[in-house]
């Protein structure tokens, strides 16, 4: 009986291990030593496979590849394998690297929805980086990383608002309004203060995700309380009534909104 549910519990697990893995992957054969490396955490390993098709000019154009190697990466940035850690110290950055390669490449959008849940992993490792860059005032870093934050998704306010606010702190004061007006213009497209019959250059048509939302709404109160400070009070304003639709109701949010808008 003893034998029986070790057997049924290595099952289970092997089950649960495979369950994030796309059918499309799972039936391909030129990627399943990569796919069996990335389960057995074999991270170099996938990422020596991976780059042998990434820098072959007859296998480099599928997208599959770099979506192993963005998530071997992220692997790597989450292990506590000080190894793995020294030898790979920008594995963040190489993972946001290669994950908005994937997205590029898979112009079709078929292998991209089966990633959302990674994509939304490393989002948030991402913005938890860009939080440490900015509070130790290392602008450039954190800009950098909201760069990629909008290549992960090009209609994400959040990204947009912060990379703002990184400008801002960091005197490029033109490019934080041109962040600014770009993540009010999605955020007016979300709520329908912006018509849909207006043409604008930005626009979303799908819900925020968790840390999307998140981020979206600390980088708002954080702005508009900055730029109020700054005398900017009418730029401030602007952000806090784009978000209000999106945020009314949260207690923090209203006790900013109330403060500076009255």
């Amino acid at each position: 009986m003893k034998g029986n549910l070790h057997l049924f519990s290595m099952l289970a697990l092997i089950c649960a291990l495979f369950s994030n893995v796309s059918e499309a992957e799972a039936q391909d054969p030129k990627y399943s030593r990569m796919l069996e490396d990335l389960v057995d955490e074999k991270y170099e390993r996938v990422l020596f496979r991976a780059i042998g098709f990434t820098e072959k000019e007859k296998t480099k154009k599928p997208p599959e590849p770099y979506s192993y190697m963005a998530r071997a990466y992220l692997k790597i940035h989450q292990s506590d394998d000080p190894e793995l850690k020294e030898n790979y110290p920008k594995a963040l950055k190489e993972s946001l690297k290669y994950c908005t390669k994937f997205i590029k490449k898979d112009k079709e959008m078929e292998y991209v929805p089966d990633q959302l849940d990674f994509i939304e992993e490393l989002r948030a490792e991402a913005i938890a980086q860009a939080d440490t860059e900015m509070d130790a005032e290392k602008y450039t870093r954190a800009k950098s990383l909201y760069n990629y934050l909008k290549k992960l998704d090009k209609s994400d306010p959040a990204a947009y608002l912060m990379l703002g606010l990184a400008n801002y702190y960091g005197r490029a004061t033109r490019d934080a309004s041109a962040n600014w007006e770009a993540a009010i213009q999605i955020m007016g497209s979300m709520t329908g203060r912006i018509p849909a019959s207006e043409e604008i250059e930005y626009y979303r048509d799908e819900p925020l995700t968790e840390s999307m939302t998140n981020l979206l709404k600390t980088g708002i109160i954080q702005a508009s309380e900055q730029l109020d400070a700054d005398g900017q009070r009418t730029q401030a304003i602007e952000l806090l009534e784009s978000g209000l639709p999106l945020f009314e109701g949260d207690r923090s949010y209203m006790v900013t909104y109330g403060s500076i808008v009255g």
